[in-house]
């Protein structure tokens, strides 16, 4: 499935092809349209996080990763947030499961993208008897979840067990983060492909922002979940998006990027860039 954007500004011009979201001459600014967006999202930087702090053996990282777990498990944990993703990629298997009978759909990359829906939400229901629950209850991940309100300064004082474990060896820190993260990963894994999916579903356009503003008009079969504006890393601004998931039109406006104790301004400048709805 693809965007219909119809730009309400004047014609873009062509940007460079070489710029892409994934460029390292580029920024990739993504704009979630709804809580369970916003969920997946959140999983994915805690995703990298732990990932990072499985390489490292230092009592720092060390710290990062235990708080990087107990950031997870209370993300994973909220039913509002689990009931509205499972609701939400039931009506992403609706839709595609309506493609069926088209005859021009590849059916290969639509019962593999079916596949992958089912096996995301195999996860998330199963979540409750698999070993990520287990964490709520190893001791100490189960008191710094009680701590969870107490600054991390305090937590090595207030904690004994925490303290201790930030000085013991690296080897016994070392088995507790691949342990913890070892629980995480089916879900961290379906979740980082559902986000390709989703990212697949909007294709990138050239446009341009009049003085430093840009409308969209979406006309489209199926809901919205995030946007995506990619942009040049020199640019002299930033954007900011806004619309909701039920939008016909999405928003995007760009500021000055903030110098010294000066709050940004709205930039007035026409600028091109990328945008895709996803």
């Amino acid at each position: 499935m693809r965007d219909n954007i119809a730009d309400d500004g004047a014609a873009a011009p062509r940007m460079n092809d070489s710029f892409g979201p994934h460029s390292s001459t580029g920024i990739l600014y993504e704009f979630p349209l709804r809580d369970a967006t916003r969920l997946l999202l959140r999983l994915e930087v805690l995703d990298q996080q732990l990932k990072q702090a499985r390489g490292y053996r230092g009592r720092e990282r060390n710290r990062f990763a235990a708080h990087a777990v107990l950031s997870a498990l209370d993300l994973v944990f909220r039913e509002d947030l689990r009931a509205q993703l499972l609701q939400q990629i039931y009506y992403l298997q609706r839709n595609y499961e309506i493609l069926r009978a088209h005859e021009d759909i590849h059916q290969e990359g639509l019962q593999a993208t079916l596949a992958e829906l089912e096996e995301f939400r195999n996860e998330l229901t199963q979540l409750k008897a698999n070993e990520v629950r287990t964490l709520r209850f190893d001791p100490l991940i189960s008191a710094l979840r009680q701590r969870d309100s107490v600054t991390d300064a305090a937590m090595a004082v207030d904690l004994p067990m925490y303290q201790w474990w930030l000085s013991s060896g690296p080897d016994r820190r070392q088995e507790d983060i691949q342990r913890w993260t070892e629980a995480f990963q089916p879900l961290m894994d379906a979740n980082r492909r559902f986000l390709a999916l989703l990212r697949q579903r909007g294709e990138y356009r050239d446009c341009s922002a009049s003085r430093g503003g840009f409308t969209a008009s979406i006309t489209r079969g199926h809901e919205l979940w995030m946007v995506r504006v990619a942009m040049p890393a020199e640019a002299p601004c930033f954007p900011q998006v806004s619309g909701a998931s039920e939008s016909s039109k999405i928003h995007v406006r760009f500021f000055k990027t903030p110098s010294g104790k000066d709050a940004s301004e709205p930039y007035r400048a026409d600028f091109p860039f990328r945008l895709a709805v996803c």
